[in-house]
């Protein structure tokens, strides 16, 4: 895919990832890594210049997507970045959706408050 080329896209995914598996990784599956990929795209959309996606600028998109993820946990829908009508939540137990988005929650605010909180997670 053309939006995930360059920069430091694929190090952001991989690193959500990582963060997803440790920390997301919950009964019921609420945040698949199809969720995470779909968020990517919307981050690169929103950030669309090389220059957003540099080293220097990793905890910001992270974060951004975090955020993006909290959002659509709270609203519990996750619209398909290709097809808007299909919700990825489709399915998923609201609990489920408000345990992770606590949990997301969480890893927010250490990624805000802790400028090394980046190579701990």
């Amino acid at each position: 895919n053309i939006l995930m080329v360059g920069g430091a896209r694929k190090k952001v995914l991989s690193m959500l990832k990582t963060i997803r598996d440790r920390h997301l990784d919950l009964q019921g599956n609420p945040v698949s890594v199809y969720i995470l990929q779909t968020l990517m795209l919307y981050e690169c959309e929103k950030h669309p210049r090389e220059e957003e996606w540099e080293e220097c600028h990793i905890g910001d998109r992270i974060s951004g997507i975090i955020m993006q993820l909290i959002s659509c946990l709270q609203c519990r829908r996750c619209p398909h970045y290709f097809l808007p009508n299909v919700d990825l939540f489709r399915g998923k137990s609201p609990a489920s959706l408000d345990n992770a988005a606590k949990l997301a929650w969480r890893l927010l605010r250490e990624l805000l408050t802790n400028t090394k909180a980046l190579e701990n997670l």
